[in-house]
Order: C-alpha cells, then structure tokens, then sequence
C-alpha cells in the first residue's frame, strides 16, 4: 500500500487533538494530574524548495490594549442603588443636579440634604424613577445660609427599600452685592442689596480704601443677606470710585464700581453793587451737603472772609456776614470753594463810591454871621470836616467837624461856622469831607460886605488852627485803654 507523506502529516494532527482533548477532559474532572509534562512532538508541514527551522521560544501574542487586573469580589457584587451629584463641588446658592439608578421602577424617591454629620434630615422633595430604575432632571439650590463646608444628599425609596448617598463640597464664596445705582454724586443716597456673607454678621462698608474707617456698617441677616439698605455717597474724586463690602466674620471682600459726578455749584450775593460799610451776604447751591464752604475775597491764597455751612441739600441762603471796608473800590471778586469737594464758583461785586451833599443854613451873611449846615450821604457814624478853600491842588484849612448819625445824615445845628472879620466878600466855598467814605461834599456862600466893625471870633478858626472835639475823644479814649491795658 502506499502511503502520502500528505495522509501521514494529517494523522498527526488527529493524534495531537486527541490527546489535548482527553487531558482537558481529566482536568476538568478533578482526576489526578501526570507526574510530569507531557512532551508532544508534531511534524511541521514541508512545503517544497522551504528549510524550516524549530523557533527557540515562543513569541506570545500581543493585544493593542492593556489587560486590566482580575476583579476583586466587591466589584463583583451587584451595584444596589447609587445617587450622583452633577457637579459635586458649588458655591452658596449655586445649582445641584442628582441622578439615580437601581431603584424600582415607577418607584418614588424621597431625596434630604443632610448639612453636616448626624443632622437632621431636610426634605428637598422627591423624584419618580423610570422604567430602567433610573431618574434624574432633580436639582436643588445650595442654602446660602451653609456654615459647613460639606453637605450630604440621600436619597430614600418612598417604602425604604433602597437608600444611597452622595457628599457634595462647597467650593468657596459666592458673595455679591448690588447697588440701586452706581452713578451719583456725594451726599446721594443708593441702595444696598447683598448675598453670601455669614448669617447675622456685620459688613463694612469702605469706600475707596481698607486703610480708612468704615463709612457705614450694616447687618447681615440670618442667610447672610443684606436686603435693600440704604448708605450715603461719601465725598470722593469726580470719577470712577468704588465701594468695599468686607464681612466681620467671613472676611469676603467685595468691590462694586461708583461713578461720582461733578458737582456745579451756583453763588449768590444780597448786593451787587454797594457802598463800602455795607452788609454783604450769601447763599448757593449744589455744593455737597454738610460741607463747609471757604469764602475768599479776589484771591483764593488770601485767608477766607468767611466760613458757610452748607445743609443736607448742598445749599445756603442769606447766609454769611461780610462788611466791605472802606479801603475796597471798584470791582472785586468772591470766591467759593466747597472744602470736601473742591468745587469752587465765583461772583463779582462793585464797591460804589460815597456821593454825600450839603447846604448851609444860609446863602450869604456879612463877617460874624454864624451858620451850620445840613448834610447826607456819608457813611454811618463818622466824623465830617469842614474845609475853606479847598481844590484839586489844595486840601484847604479846617475850619469845623461833626458826627454823622447811624444813617450817615448830618442833623442841623451839628456844624456851626461864623464867617471870620477878615472875610473878603464874595463866594465863600466850604468842602465837608468824610473820615472813613472819604465821601466830598460842597456848599457855598456869598459873603457881604460888613456894615461895621466885627469882633473876632476864635472858634471859627480865626486866631489859630482849628482843633476837633472828636479827635480830642478819640485820643483821650486810646489813652484810656492803653492804660486799662
């Protein structure tokens, strides 16, 4: 018979896999083992024109990804019930999201917040699960009003018979806070409203810097709340400001952005012309309220002439006490500057000059004729000379003095005059002239040819320089006080 080298490989093989089959066989069985490893030998396959040559050692075959490690038994064991937080991290008063799966189907779950280890559970509601023994679409909001830092969620079948649990962690601070409106000027009033500070904690409120005093403090309520209060605008730079917001206990500051605006003041005086000695006062508006407002008189380096206040409103009325002096003429300026805002507006005013008249009592006389006369339009209480031959180029000589009352009038019989013996006839003109207004007034006379002899008479100046009684007063009262002093 002849036998193919083909027919012989094939029985080979057959002989190979029942020999494998029947160790498999044994093994599974549980019967025992050979002493040693069964050595088999097969015969590799020839194919014609080919060396084949016995490999060494086996190349095990490599797979693209990598063999995880065996499973332990607890990740074998069936899931149960298992809750999910999407996300697990949030800030006071941010979204949670919770998923479930391995409940019944159509079963409700309860779902609690639990705020810190062995608290009361809180009802957050409850979630109907789907077919599959899943749910989802719940969420809750995070209470602002969270001291802990973590919380827990468990979810309850409504008959108890699944439970499961997930920890969520608070990221940090979601502190803010609004205004009612961020543009105003100082002395304003804006709302306050806030979130995320501690429960019943006081808030600072700073404005432009930590270094300085609080300008306010307000309180928190008791979920760390501030609910629509009230501050006042600071005095600030015209601008871009802001407000600080710093919890006592929290320490979470906050910055919101002020926009202070330009105040434009207005000034106002009681007379815009006057003469000097008269009372000058003042009122204005839209300076910042409660400020002190600085009154300088022609330059804002000079001292101030007066010291305003100003009310809630920024505004003043007839306010102020300002006399101008005698030794101010013509047109001069009023400068006012808010001292917290550096606002400032000026207004001008003329000092008018003293127009006084006079007459005699009488338009002539001969020599010894006495005479006085009437006078107004001098300034208030001051002392009047009377003068003989006074021009441009000539102050003249002093021939007589009085008083002006509080009105600045000259009452009758206060100058008296006698025409002298030496009096040449014709027109005699006299200048009554005003210490303090500087204010000239003229009369004049005709002086009559004498119709006899005429005796001298010294208080009209004829033997000598004529002295005032008011200068005599006024020495003797400095005298007086220098020696009180």
């Amino acid at each position: 018979m002849i036998i193919s080298r083909r027919n012989i490989v094939i029985a080979a093989v057959l002989v190979i896999g029942g020999l494998f089959l029947m160790n498999s066989v044994f093994n599974s069985s549980g019967a025992e083992q050979p002493a040693g490893p069964v050595e088999i030998t097969t015969l590799p396959a020839q194919t014609p024109d080919a060396t084949t040559k016995p490999s060494a050692k086996p190349t095990p075959n490599k797979s693209p990804t990598e063999i995880a490690e065996p499973l332990t038994p607890d990740q074998l064991a069936s899931p149960g019930a298992i809750i999910l937080l999407n996300p697990a991290t949030g800030t006071r008063g941010s979204n949670i999201g919770v998923s479930g799966v391995g409940f019944d189907a159509g079963a409700t779950v309860d779902i609690y917040l639990q705020v810190r280890e062995g608290a009361q559970l809180e009802s957050l509601g409850f979630a109907q699960v789907d077919k599959g023994g899943g749910f989802g679409g719940f969420s809750f909001r995070i209470p602002e009003d969270l001291t802990s830092d973590t919380f827990t969620i468990v979810a309850q079948q409504h008959d108890g018979k699944f439970k499961a649990s997930a920890k969520g962690r608070i990221t940090g601070s979601s502190v803010s806070v609004k205004l009612g409106t961020q543009v105003g000027k100082a002395g304003d009033t804006t709302t306050v409203s806030g979130k995320g500070f501690a429960p019943n904690e006081n808030v600072f409120v700073y404005f432009n810097s930590l270094a300085a005093d609080p300008i306010a403090t307000l309180k928190a309520d008791g979920s760390g709340g501030l609910g629509r209060m009230s501050i006042k605008v600071p005095f600030g730079p015209s601008g871009d400001n802001s407000f600080i917001f710093v919890g006592e206990d929290s320490q979470s500051p906050v910055t919101v952005q002020f926009f202070m605006l330009t105040f434009y003041p207005t000034a106002g005086i009681s007379e815009y012309a006057a003469k000097a000695d008269t009372l000058i006062s003042f009122s204005g508006n839209d300076f910042g309220p409660g400020e002190r407002v600085l009154v300088y008189l022609n330059s804002p380096s000079s001292t101030p002439i007066a010291v305003i206040q100003t009310d809630d409103q920024g505004s003043f009325t007839s306010t102020g006490g300002f006399v101008i002096p005698f030794e101010l003429t013509g047109k001069n300026l009023l400068i006012f500057i808010g001292e917290e805002t550096q606002s400032a507006v000026t207004t001008s005013f003329d000092v008018l000059p003293y127009t006084p008249f006079a007459e005699p009592s009488t338009y002539g006389g001969q020599p010894g004729t006495s005479l006085t006369f009437y006078g107004a339009g001098f300034a208030r209480n001051e002392i009047v000379r009377v003068y003989i031959g006074r021009t441009r180029d000539n102050p003249g000589k002093q021939v007589a003095c009085a008083k002006t009352d509080d009105k600045g009038a000259l009452a009758g019989g206060s100058v008296t005059y006698t025409i002298p013996a030496n009096a040449q006839s014709g027109k005699l003109s006299f200048g009554l002239v005003g210490d303090k207004s500087k204010g000239e007034a003229t009369a004049t006379i005709q002086v009559m040819p004498p119709s006899g002899p005429v005796q001298p008479d010294t208080s009209s100046g004829d033997q000598g320089a004529f002295v005032c009684s008011f200068d005599v007063e006024d020495t003797e009262e400095d005298t007086q006080e220098g020696s009180a002093e």
